[in-house]
């Protein structure tokens, strides 16, 4: 057994291994933290910045309320740039929201549930009441931003707390987000810089990664030789590839006995070391690991293809941020047209890519509209509408939306909404609206799109209802007068919902009506008993649900306002329910988020899920 003596003295003799006994080393350990790398500026908004979900951009870091000097208010969202709010954390106790944030999971298949998991993360708050006993609220904010692959998010947040150096209580999330990035000098200039000893686990890895990745393979001998020694804990395949890396061989990453995905040690040292990263790999990879592959430029353009896409699916990457990847291809006109043309001979991911080159390519509106056209509709072939949504979203914006392209109204709806674009999909359904009396196709559009751009149509909380003048009239007819409620983009109308049933029942092709209609009904429409019974019964595929205690904590945090509780119980339910939330999850999600005032959320939720059960 090794003494707690013993144990640091390793570590210390690992720590002077790890960088040699030089200056450098030294002047390290006398002369604080290390600076941070200097950060990428935050993405700039798109002229729609009234899309409902819409990824929050960084403001200016805020710290309000009696605990202002506290590093848990801490944060890098504002009211202005998409947080919860200052007082999200009303009314919840710490106890609750550490033991939240501890197990909160790290990856959600559905792009809003992302964006909710990045807003709770990283708004600046008045902290929960309650002691701290532990690690700080920051720290935990900080290790989810980064496993949920928002790694650019976590290293701001880090930065909020001290734009010059990075602390010893968050040195360990600052390396896991820089190992995540792939920015393993930034990482290992961390490593360097802690002043806490390298008595953990995760010290010594980092320290194995890092002289793996300095070209140290002695040292990295060492550094594993002392793990064993002290009986450390570290997942065989790390032992395997820093075994040999020390030894100077190639790295073998075998087909896992499951698809569970390496641990993040693991994959750092793979990359570390360079290793040859298989294609297969990305799609067991946890979600949170994927920017490291996408932010390599010298990666495989297959595999770094193939990662940004799943990344994109799962909310970690933008379509601009992809759309700046397909820019970066080797690839001419000559190669695009000949792909377009004869599509077998190439990978889909390389595919998707090319759809979106052509159409960019076409700078004429005509010429991109039809470029457009094509690309949505053979992505659906390609099973890539959804990428190719999310990238091309950007490029309807220079097509005008008036009477020429009716043509295009009602595939521009399905693209817009299908991007998450709120903005674009409404504007082009109110084309679709008015040329449907003259056009069977687009009537039939009208009909088909109505659950959709119904789940984002509703009057916002604020919208003025119509007052002015019920005064008067109550006054000259003795007659108490009600207010009008605010119409939204898309009123209630349940004949068109009718039509879209009986339009949905005679498509073999359409998805779950029950589900749509339940979705329609969490954000408070009247679907009444007359449209249930159009519903079949008896059609129940196997689902995953997420266990009880997270749905009555969901209830309990909804009922008593408790905005941010709410919303990590909401990415408890989302995160326990596979690839695909059913309707009774997304529905009770969003009644949950309405209550507490999320309601751009709700909807971005109910409007995706309804998306997945368009044919």
């Amino acid at each position: 057994m090794v003494g707690p003596f013993k144990t640091v003295a390793l570590a210390a003799v690992t720590a002077v291994l790890a960088f040699g006994a030089s200056a450098e080393f030294v002047m390290a350990q006398q002369g604080g933290p290390i600076r941070l790398a200097p950060l990428p500026p935050p993405t700039q908004g798109t002229p729609y910045t009234n899309r409902q979900d819409a990824r929050p951009q960084p403001g200016a870091v805020v710290v309000e309320g009696l605990d202002s000097l506290s590093e848990d208010a801490l944060g890098i969202l504002s009211d202005e740039s998409g947080g919860l709010g200052n007082d999200m954390w009303a009314g919840s106790r710490r106890i609750d929201v550490m033991r939240l944030l501890r197990d909160l999971p790290e990856s959600y298949s559905m792009r809003a549930a992302y964006i909710l998991a990045y807003r709770v993360l990283a708004t600046a708050a008045k902290p929960p009441v309650g002691t701290s006993d532990g690690p700080g609220m920051l720290d935990l904010r900080i290790r989810k931003l980064a496993a949920i692959g928002a790694t650019d998010g976590a290293l701001r947040l880090v930065n909020a707390v001290n734009a010059r150096t990075v602390s010893d209580n968050l040195a360990a999330p600052a390396v896991r987000a820089h190992f995540r990035n792939g920015d393993f000098a930034s990482a290992c200039a961390v490593v360097r810089g802690f002043q806490g000893g390298y008595t953990e686990v995760f010290w010594q890895q980092a320290l194995i990664v890092c002289q793996v990745f300095a070209g140290k393979p002695e040292q990295a001998a060492f550094g594993l030789d002392l793990l064993r020694e002290q009986g450390m804990t570290v997942s065989p395949a790390f032992s395997a590839a820093a075994l040999s890396a020390s030894a100077g061989s190639a790295i073998e990453i075998g087909a896992p006995d499951s698809t569970a995905s390496p641990d993040e040690m693991t994959f750092a040292i793979w990359l570390a070391a360079k290793a040859e990263i298989p294609v297969w790999l990305v799609e067991t990879l946890e979600p949170g690991l994927l920017p490291a592959l996408v932010n390599t430029p010298e990666m495989d353009p297959e595999l770094r293809l193939a990662a940004a896409h799943r990344a994109l699916r799962h909310g970690v990457l933008e379509g601009p941020e992809l759309a700046g990847i397909y820019g970066k291809l080797d690839a001419s006109a000559e190669d695009i047209a000949g792909a377009l043309d004869a599509p077998e001979g190439v990978n889909d991911d390389r595919l998707l890519a090319y759809f979106y080159l052509a159409a960019a390519a076409r700078i004429d509106a005509i010429g991109r509209s039809e470029a457009l056209l094509e690309a949505w509709n053979r992505s659906r072939e390609a099973g890539g509408f959804d990428v190719v949504a999310l990238t091309t979203i950007a490029l309807l914006r220079d097509v005008p939306i008036t009477p020429d392209f009716g043509w295009l109204a009602g595939d521009a709806t399905r693209a817009a909404l299908a991007a998450g674009d709120n903005r674009q999909a409404l504007d082009w359904y109110r084309l679709v609206l008015r040329q449907a009396p003259i056009v069977p196709d687009l009537a039939r559009a009208a009909a088909a799109l109505w659950p959709q751009v119904r789940s984002i149509g509703h009057p916002e909380p604020e919208s003025f209802a119509l007052t002015a003048g019920t005064g008067v009239t109550a006054a000259v007819t003795g007659q108490p007068v009600a207010a009008v409620a605010p119409r939204g983009p898309v009123p209630w109308n349940a004949a068109r919902l009718e039509r879209w049933i009986d339009l949905a029942r005679s498509d073999p092709n359409s998805g779950d009506i029950g589900a749509v209609l339940m979705l329609i009904a969490a954000l408070g429409d009247p679907v009444d008993d007359a449209q249930w019974r159009l519903v079949s019964l008896g059609d129940a595929q196997p689902v995953i649900m997420p266990d009880a205690a997270s749905l009555a904590g969901l209830s309990r945090a909804s009922e008593a306002g408790r905005r941010a509780e709410t919303a990590l119980y909401a990415l408890f339910a989302l995160g326990q329910s596979g690839d695909g939330p059913h309707a009774s999850v997304v529905g009770a999600v969003a009644q949950a988020l309405s209550k507490v005032g999320v309601n751009d959320v709700a909807r971005a939720l109910v409007r995706d899920a309804i998306v997945a059960e368009a044919p």
